[in-house]
């Protein structure tokens, strides 16, 4: 978080530092932008499903997703954002990520995942899923012709499904142990409402600086956890209707529980890496 807070602090800094160059190119200042790419990301996931039975609660294995299921800790995905400015001081923003990680691994411990157990030796596949849609709105409350700073309102919606799957045993409500293969996960589909800033200046007649930054945490009877995003990105306009954008961009999500039927998920999700775009103009 210290360093979230210094990278603001930075570029802040910058901004001011360019209010002095010259003015938008002209690409950046087209009512319809979109920015189009692929982030090459790293991964730190980790995950633990609980199972309640008669009100008492069995601890899941807390599990490392990278290291269990032997996956890439550095992966790309797509990610695309846009926005439509509508006055001069208003914005509708939105935004597109998926990420799809999986694999499989022979077992060198024993996993309990909600009321299924995973022996040693056996093999288990295993997924992690994410999408998300972000749309908000902007305001600009200082805005000169050659920088502006806003404050963003909006929600992410997050689809999240995390499985493993393989050869186990499962205990039933009677003390029964019951083996076989087992496909056993969760699905978690939620909006988030976030809040932000976000600041771009000219340092050119052709480039740009941008930077942003939202999140929030909630808590509900069922549900609690938040988010934290960011970014830095400099961007090229070639002409006023394309250029190339790179970034720099971190996400946290943080699952701090999730009650559904007998189960209690948790999970921390980070990933951060750069980003190389196709900025549209119109």
């Amino acid at each position: 978080m210290k360093k979230f807070f210094v990278a603001v602090v930075a570029a802040l800094s910058v901004s001011a530092g360019i209010s002095f160059a010259a003015e938008f190119p002209e690409g950046a200042r087209q009512p319809f932008q979109f920015d189009l790419g692929w982030a090459w990301d790293s991964y730190n996931t980790t995950a633990r499903m609980d199972y309640t039975r008669g009100g008492i609660v069995t601890a899941g294995t807390s599990i490392d997703f990278e290291k269990l299921l032997d996956i890439p800790v550095m992966e790309q995905h797509f990610r695309g954002v846009g926005q439509w400015q509508f006055s001069n001081v208003s914005y509708i923003q939105v935004g597109y990520e998926t990420i799809r990680r999986e694999g499989q691994r022979e077992l060198a411990e024993q996993i309990v995942w909600g009321d299924t157990t995973f022996g040693v030796g056996g093999q288990i596949d295993g997924k992690f899923y994410s999408d998300e849609a972000y749309l908000g709105y902007r305001f600009d409350a200082f805005k000169a012709d050659n920088v502006r700073l806003g404050l963003t309102i909006g929600f992410s919606y997050w689809d999240i499904e995390s499985s493993l799957t393989g050869q186990g045993t499962v205990t039933k409500p009677d003390g029964t142990v019951v083996p076989g293969t087992f496909d056993k996960g969760f699905s978690l589909k939620a909006p988030v409402p976030v809040i932000g800033i976000a600041t771009e200046g000219a340092i050119s007649k052709d480039f740009t600086f941008g930077f942003y930054a939202r999140g929030l945490f909630v808590r509900l009877t069922d549900v609690s956890g938040g988010e934290v995003q960011g970014g830095l990105n400099v961007k090229w306009y070639a002409t006023k209707n394309f250029g190339v954008g790179l970034g720099i961009d971190f996400t946290t999500i943080q699952v701090k529980k999730y009650v559904k039927d007998d189960q209690i998920f948790s999970a921390t999700y980070t990933f951060a890496g750069p980003r190389l775009s196709a900025v549209l103009g119109f």
